[in-house]
């Protein structure tokens, strides 16, 4: 019975170091990759039953069942390969033409040995079983074990190959390709020697080492990788929040605008505030003589077209006057960027610099004289990348005409326009299945009805929506915020930004307090079905019970079940001469007894000394002798003292209801229970 142990060792290290994959699955496997591997723990598992009834039937020596069960086996044997094949794929990620011919080849191998299993039934091709019940091997079987063996021999040379190709950090990568490349090396050794020794469960063995080498290296990786992302995720989460609250205090004003035309595109809070307007929106669309005086205007431009000649950063101190004619020192960074279309855009930052020693503007006013305070261009060059940070995509919008400009940040956080055109709702509507993953779309087509969008907007002065899109095969969170201009109704600023870090972290903590809401909910369930004094179950839980019988019943033409009813006698008597306490004991010890001789049917306490029980199947059937336990009982006690109990127990009769039964149970118990009161009073 050895064999057969090995194979019960090996079910229970399979369920134990697979159990969140086999039984506690969640979303968080619900992926192709572990859909393929689960099936293939599946075929192990049922590979391991067979092989363990194999050895069972083999060493009681019964021929026709071992031939039918070895039959079975070989079956399962190919599914197990099958799955494995795939799944190793699957877990690498792995393309091209070598790796398809190969997933092909296992699965063509799974299916010779299939059809050869069937073909063996009519004539023996694959193995035989003699009349003393010795099996053995013919040629075909171990021709089809060298092809798996030869499979696992490659797909281990491939997986060895590749994982010597890995470079770099890429330790994930390496971890995939030598798992798998050590599973195989392991099945295959364990499958040669399986070749000689027939009577051997060293394919069950095999299958037990490499499975836990892929619990050891895969699974506990994976959730160490999990664990850290989601702390990596926190403080990038942290980070942004930090660095948005840092942006919107910042003293520095930042503007961008079109050389040719002199045109504000955007601008900060602070800018808005120094050309004496309330919000940013007042200041996009307007030019430097709608903001200030001639003379600066003029002087703006000129710096502008400086700002424009040079491959780097232009930095300068001035002194200007604000809209209230305030005269202010700035130090102030301009420089030019490209947009999409390819033309030059220019993008301003200033910093207030009063009392501060400085470069003076007049210094600097050629390129050449520039040069030498250009060292202090540095941190304002960063500063300025650092506004655009957060920003991923914003689209300007002239509702009159349905005109916009879409800006958008690079790799680098620096900002750019990335396009500009006509009939913006029209386009959302035609870019929607490029842009919006599927489940998101309606929703999308819906919001972007220029119409609804208004509609919306003038209700809450602004609009939110978080969809997804969909970024390197995956779905993404983005959020998208649109809003009107403060003075000017005619201009729409639509922002998009991702959420996708912060929505995986809000679903995470919703799973969290779901799973635990639900193990509340269940404690509190459990609770209170459950009888306080006597830890059986109370009588809601028997009303609970009842309503399910009862349809039972209604659905059921034959159903068979009994009810007893138990009343416990001188409880009263032991109430006022021994007291309460000895009173809870006296139904306790009842209790024990009910459920002692009722131990396959569940009791509850429906009353101060009263108790029912439901017996359906093997207490169903035997319901008269458990009956007759409880009479001797109370013989016993009637003659020695002890707690007597009296019994009425009815069986369903066809056309009667749960409480029909009930009833007349509880009428026969109490003709009982005087019964054993005239007994007590004789004796």
């Amino acid at each position: 019975m050895y064999y057969a142990a090995i194979d019960l060792i090996a079910i229970l290290v399979l369920i134990i170091e697979n159990r969140n994959i086999l039984i506690d699955y969640n979303k968080s496997f619900d992926v192709a990759t572990w859909k393929i591997y689960r099936r293939f723990l599946f075929s192990v598992l049922a590979y391991y039953f067979v092989d363990l009834f194999w050895g069972i039937v083999e060493y009681y020596k019964q021929p026709m069942i071992l031939f039918a069960v070895t039959t079975v086996y070989f079956v399962v044997m190919a599914m197990g390969f099958m799955w494995w094949t795939a799944s190793a794929f699957y877990y690498l990620r792995a393309k091209g033409r070598f790796v398809l011919i190969l997933k092909w080849t296992g699965r063509i191998v799974a299916t010779v040995i299939t059809a050869a299993t069937i073909a063996n039934i009519v004539t023996p091709i694959l193995f035989t079983v003699d009349a003393d019940c010795v099996y053995k091997a013919l040629p075909l079987r171990s021709i089809l074990l060298v092809l798996q063996i030869a499979i696992l021999v490659i797909v281990s040379g491939y997986s060895f190959v590749a994982y010597a190709k890995v470079r770099g950090q890429d330790s994930e990568g390496k971890l995939q390709y030598r798992t798998v490349s050590l599973f195989g090396v392991i099945m295959a050794l364990f499958l040669t020697v399986q070749l000689w020794f027939p009577y051997l469960p060293l394919y069950a063995m095999a299958y037990m080492f490499g499975t836990c080498l892929v619990k050891s290296y895969v699974i506990d990786d994976e959730k160490e990788r999990f664990r850290h992302e989601l702390n990596e995720s926190l403080k990038v989460v942290e980070l942004k929040n930090t660095i948005t609250s840092l942006l919107d205090n910042i003293p520095a004003m930042s503007f961008t605008k079109e050389p040719e035309t002199g045109v504000y595109l955007a601008c900060n809070q602070a800018f808005a505030e120094y050309a004496g307007k309330k919000s940013p929106e007042e200041v996009i669309g307007l030019t430097d003589l709608d903001l200030f005086d001639e003379e600066l205007a003029k002087r703006f431009a000129q710096d502008d077209r400086l700002a424009m000649s040079m491959d780097e950063p232009y930095d300068f101190i001035e002194d200007v006057c604000d809209a209230a004619g305030n005269k202010r020192q700035f130090h102030t960074t301009k420089f030019k960027y490209t947009d999409i279309f390819g033309r030059i855009c220019v993008l301003g930052m200033a910093h207030e610099t009063t009392d501060i020693t400085h470069v003076r503007r007049e210094f600097a006013s050629t390129k050449e004289e520039y040069e030498k305070a250009k060292a202090d261009a540095v941190i304002f060059n960063h500063i300025a990348q650092a506004l655009s940070y957060g920003y991923d995509e914003l689209f300007y919008v002239r509702l009159d005409t349905e005109d916009y400009i879409n800006y958008q940040t690079d790799d680098h956080g620096r900002f750019f326009e990335k396009r500009r055109g006509p009939k913006f709702f029209d386009s959302c509507q035609v870019e929607v299945d490029t842009l919006v993953c599927e489940e998101d779309r309606e929703m999308f087509r819906k919001a972007m009805v220029r119409e609804t969008l208004l509609e919306q907007i003038n209700m809450k002065r602004s609009f939110e929506m978080t969809y997804r899109v969909p970024k390197e095969g995956e779905p993404f969170f983005v959020r998208m915020r649109a809003t009107r201009a403060l003075n000017d109704d005619n201009v729409l600023i639509i922002g998009v930004h991702d959420v996708d870090e912060e929505m995986k972290l809000a679903r995470a903590e919703e799973l969290l307090r779901e799973a635990d809401l639900s193990r509340r909910l269940f404690a509190a369930q459990q609770q209170a079905n459950i009888d306080s004094m006597t830890g059986v179950r109370n009588k809601r839980a028997y009303l609970e019970a009842e309503a399910r019988l009862e349809y039972t019943v209604k659905e059921t033409e034959d159903a068979k079940f009994a009810i007893s009813i138990i009343d416990i006698n001188d409880l009263k008597y032991v109430n006022d001469n021994l007291g309460h306490q000895a009173g809870d004991q006296y139904i306790r010890e009842a209790c024990r007894i009910v459920c002692t001789t009722f131990k396959r049917s569940p009791v509850f306490r429906v009353g101060g000394d009263e108790f029912c029980v439901i017996s359906q199947g093997e207490d169903y059937e035997h319901i008269d002798e458990l009956v007759q336990k409880i009479e001797d009982h109370n013989k016993e006690a009637l003659l020695n003292g002890g707690v007597v109990i009296a019994c009425g127990s009815a069986s369903y009769k066809k056309g009667e209801s749960v409480t029909d039964v009930y009833k007349r149970a509880d009428e026969l118990m109490y003709a009982d229970k005087v019964r054993l009161k005239n007994g007590r009073e004789v004796r």
